[in-house]
């Protein structure tokens, strides 16, 4: 979930369930030989038990009896089944209820409501059964059951097919897929000059690979991990109405602004006196001067490159590091901050925001959209998709000695509001006080730009942090509603949405 670093990010793909399971209520599961070895085995009635990373199984006189609780229990650890994963409960080849798996429990197609799996079995209307494990379904066609027993065995779970876009410049066409983890590679951006052999791992799964164990990881489809709006959204900021014209420019016509993004009825501004159009005009357009001069200076800065950060904040890294323990001779002099564009294509951020979206993926778990595609690169590379426009992101990096070491996604919606859907550190370089300085750089740059509020989507256990430590408040339902009206603001499950104002830069 965003703005927590207890994720477990789970970053490894496969094909081989969705290409071999034909029938997932055929009650058969694919066991792993070695990496390229597999046979089939046909499921026989028994019961596992799992006790200290054992699995053991019932003997024929029945003297092992102990229930599956402990075994079925690891669906809902970290490490576990991902939120979002599709599931169903199926009997006699008949599907007879859909939900997916969030939290400790499945959200109900139904009522929409998180439940237990034996709940969500008697929504199905079998709760005489009592056997929700071994009937409700991943979209791979394994029983919860199965997974569990998987889990227990060590393998890993991968979420969803491979990136469309390529990790290091964006674009999609000719990609080879990563065996490790979703990402995708042109081969020219790899300075390869021939298509690697399948089983491929990119640079940073190469060291986390088992080679000793060849086991491959189970696919699981998620859903629904990015939130639905609960209020209405989008529409003529003017008249409030969601109609528009297509096949002819006239009243009805929407424009909409290239910085706030905000929608208008051509009829509608001509009402208010704001502007008369004609035509929809070929250049850039914007509703107002606040958001002219916010999108030339993001441009600016964005060309400008690379930014030594003040002397104060140079202070806080020392400090940080001192308490810690660490050496500080020798790098204090090459710590930048930069802003970057993924929708503006400059070669130069590509590397950068290939880092940025690795940075991302290996502290947040998968964000994905209903359509299926994760949300992480296509937000850092300013993409759109399924109605969802992120053209309007930016990329916020601290560099330390040529390296990202944090990185954030600002998107600025005028004057009034911007938000912060995403912003990480690196693991490996967390606690040494980078997180602050990023935040702090964002802060003063949406100070020189006058924008009043930045918001951003917090979960249950980083809420505190923000709070008490960064001066942000839970934001109020009737507020959040009237932002909504206007701006399309990224929201997620299971967190709450919080607001800061500005305050004015100091050095």
């Amino acid at each position: 979930m965003p703005h927590t670093n207890n994720s477990q990010s789970i970053e490894s793909e496969s094909h081989f369930l969705s290409s071999r399971v034909r029938n997932h209520l055929e009650q058969q599961v694919y066991v792993n030989q070695t990496s390229d070895e597999w046979k089939r085995v046909v499921k026989k009635p028994s019961t596992y038990t799992y006790t200290s990373g054992i699995l053991q199984k019932r003997s024929t006189d029945g003297c092992t009896k102990k229930r599956d609780n402990d075994l079925h229990r690891l669906l809902f650890l970290p490490n576990g089944l991902p939120d979002g994963a599709e599931l169903a409960y199926y009997v006699k080849g008949q599907r007879l209820l859909g939900g997916y798996k969030q939290g400790s429990g499945i959200v109900c197609s139904c009522c929409d409501i998180e439940i237990s799996p034996s709940q969500f079995e008697a929504h199905a209307g079998m709760a005489a059964r009592r056997q929700p494990y071994r009937h409700i379904y991943t979209s791979n066609g394994l029983t919860l059951h199965d997974i569990a027993l998987s889990l227990a065995n060590g393998q890993n779970l991968t979420t969803g097919d491979s990136d469309d876009m390529c990790a290091i410049c964006g674009d999609g066409g000719d990609l080879i897929l990563c065996n490790g983890c979703p990402r995708a590679f042109h081969a020219a951006c790899l300075g390869l000059h021939t298509v690697p052999a399948s089983g491929w791992h990119c640079l940073n799964c190469k060291d986390n690979t088992d080679d000793e164990r060849g086991v491959r990881p189970i696919m699981i489809r998620l859903t629904r991990v990015d939130k639905e709006p609960e209020y209405e959204m989008g529409g003529c900021v003017v008249c409030r109405e969601n109609d528009f014209s297509v096949d002819k420019f006239d009243d009805r016509t929407v424009i909409i602004c290239d910085q706030c993004e905000k929608e208008y009825h051509v009829g509608c501004l001509r009402n208010i006196g704001l502007c008369e159009l004609e035509e929809l005009p070929k250049e850039k357009w914007f509703c107002c001067d606040d958001c002219s001069r916010i999108y030339v200076a993001l441009q600016t800065s964005v060309s400008a490159g690379a930014d030594t950060i003040p002397t104060r904040l140079s202070e806080l890294i020392i400090r940080k590091h001192k308490e810690r323990g660490l050496c500080t001779y020798g790098f204090m002099n090459d710590i930048q901050w930069r802003i970057l564009s993924g929708k503006s294509r400059y070669p130069e951020h590509l590397p950068l925001l290939s880092r940025a979206a690795a940075i991302f993926r290996e502290c947040f778990d998968p964000i994905v959209a209903i359509s299926g595609r994760d949300l992480i690169p296509v937000m850092v590379y300013g993409r759109n998709i399924s109605g969802q426009e992120f053209g309007g992101m930016y990329c916020i990096v601290l560099i330390v000695n040529s390296i990202v070491v944090s990185a954030g996604l600002l998107r600025i919606f005028g004057r009034n509001i911007a938000e912060l859907p995403l912003v990480a550190t690196s693991r490996e370089y967390q606690g040494k006080g980078y997180f602050q300085v990023l935040f702090s750089c964002i802060e003063r740059l949406l100070s020189s730009l006058n924008v009043e509020k930045l918001v951003l989507p917090a979960a249950g256990d980083a809420e505190s942090i923000w709070t008490k430590k960064l001066g942000f408040h839970k934001m109020s339902e009737d507020q959040l509603s009237k932002y909504l009206r206007e701006v399309q603001l990224t929201l997620f499950n299971k967190t709450s949405v919080l607001e800061k104002t500005v305050q004015l830069a100091t050095e």
